[in-house]
């Protein structure tokens, strides 16, 4: 072979190995990748906004998320903010954004709707590569804890399903919104609780239609005909023929009744999973835990993620900001067990960014700003991009003028295809916009597939700095 074709192959064979191993990273979890992210939540209230604009800029509520290192945000919703304007007090636009120092708060929000605000919200997110989970919280506001089901007498299912493809179809075209999260916990049972009672794969008689595996596999047909990119987010239930778990953490009926009319990387189970503080169940209480837990994750969703079903989301978890203080905790014992468990494998969306959740707070402080970092170094060693800041960040990021080392295509972001373009010009594929003077991230003095590798692993938060 000739010597030169015998170098271009040897190296062709080297990057594609590098691509193939960089497949492996992107599809983990999900076709998008692992999602990681936190829950930003308002438009199902009575506000019809997002919370917090009374005294933070949208921009900079996303750019602070970004600089975190989270990569996704969770954003509930409701169906009656088709029928009611955001409530204008809700939204500042005076004074100075504590984060960024900028003066004028969410000045191009004026006089917008819900979903136009939702689509600032989209677009500004897409800035910093973050994904955005559409969650249908409740069909009236504030409800998610009354409505059992999918459907009202006030919101019939076809007006469930309708204002899902409205959406799925608005952002079709938006490559950062990716989940449609269909029904957020559903539950009910046949015992002393909440009826009538969300099942799995049969009907409860006596309350009407009560399948939620049936109807969220009819909604999934409708809103992937208009968006077949999008992935459908299904939550378990309550009770499953008699045994109870979390709201909408029961996946037990997968396992008799798995969802099959929804295409294998289209479809994603989901389940929430609280401490103690938001309910002290029994097994927090058992001899033996927290080692018991594995036990009961694999019971009721998490054979899911071993048996490779599908993949697994845990659309909400959180806990107090006192319960993340004290390790002696029974609550931060539960966290840590879970996170060690499920947290490197899985998608997940820590609730919530607010702190005005009235269960567990939220990952900031009442101001709005402050960054709990009991909270935070909790969860960053399970993030699956950019590790964030050891303390929140005083001064914005860096602009895309200002030069970073592995940024080779100056974008102001060190990503994949920064790693990418270094691969290409290691085979002498010369690719545009290439600064060579960035690209020798472990300093040997040579540009090649290790520099690619080491962007690679930057990416996905395996190493934290260059050289």
């Amino acid at each position: 072979m000739n010597p030169v074709l015998k170098r271009f192959t040897s190296k062709f064979f080297f990057v594609f190995l590098f691509l193939v191993m960089l497949s492996f990273t992107v599809s983990a979890n999900t076709k998008f990748g692992r999602l990681t992210g936190v829950n930003w939540f308002g438009l199902e209230t009575g506000s019809y906004v997002f919370h917090g604009l009374w005294n933070r800029d949208y921009r900079s509520v996303v750019k602070q998320i970004s600089d975190l290192g989270f990569n996704c945000i969770r954003v509930p919703w409701c169906n009656a903010m088709f029928n009611n304007d955001p409530v204008g007090i809700q939204i500042n636009e005076y004074g100075v954004d504590e984060y960024t120092g900028e003066t004028g708060l969410n000045l191009d929000l004026e006089g917008l709707s819900s979903v136009e605000i939702l689509d600032k919200v989209i677009d500004e997110a897409a800035q910093y590569g973050i994904y955005i989970i559409l969650d249908n919280h409740s069909r009236a506001n504030d409800a998610y804890s009354a409505e059992t089901l999918w459907y009202t007498d006030a919101f019939p299912e076809s007006r469930w399903i309708s204002d899902w493809v409205t959406l799925a179809s608005r952002y079709r075209n938006k490559s950062n919104v990716v989940g449609a999260d269909l029904n957020n916990e559903p539950h009910g049972n046949t015992g002393n609780g909440m009826k009538p009672p969300a099942t799995w794969g049969y009907q409860e008689s006596g309350y009407g239609d009560t399948d939620w595996k049936a109807a969220a596999e009819r909604c999934a047909a409708e809103i992937l005909r208009v968006n077949p990119d999008i992935l459908i987010i299904v939550e378990g239930i309550e009770e499953y023929k008699g045994t109870g778990y979390w709201w909408g953490g029961n996946l037990m009926g997968v396992k008799d009744f798995p969802i099959t009319s929804i295409a294998q990387g289209s479809l994603v189970y989901s389940a929430h999973e609280y401490g103690s503080s938001v309910y002290n169940q029994t097994w927090f209480s058992d001899p033996n835990f927290p080692s018991n837990m594995p036990g009961i994750w694999d019971k009721f969703f998490y054979f899911i993620e071993k048996e490779n079903i599908a993949p697994l989301f845990f659309g909400e978890f959180g806990i107090t900001g006192a319960a993340a203080a004290n390790p002696s905790s029974v609550d931060y014992r539960w966290f840590t067990a879970f996170m060690d468990y499920a947290g490197q494998d899985c998608s997940w969306t820590f609730w919530s960014f607010n702190p005005n959740s009235g269960d567990t707070g939220g990952l900031l402080e009442d101001d709005w700003v402050t960054v709990n970092m009991n909270k935070y170094n909790l969860l960053k060693p399970y993030l699956a991009g950019n590790q964030g800041p050891t303390q929140p960040p005083a001064t914005p990021s860096p602009t895309p003028e200002q030069e970073q080392p592995g940024d080779v295509n100056n974008s102001g972001s060190i990503d994949i295809v920064d790693a990418l373009l270094i691969a290409q010009y290691y085979v002498g594929l010369d690719p545009q916009d290439f600064n060579q003077a960035l690209a020798d991230v472990n300093c040997d003095g040579n540009i090649d597939i290790i520099d690619a590798l080491v962007v690679a692993q930057y990416y996905v938060g395996l190493v934290t700095e260059f050289c």
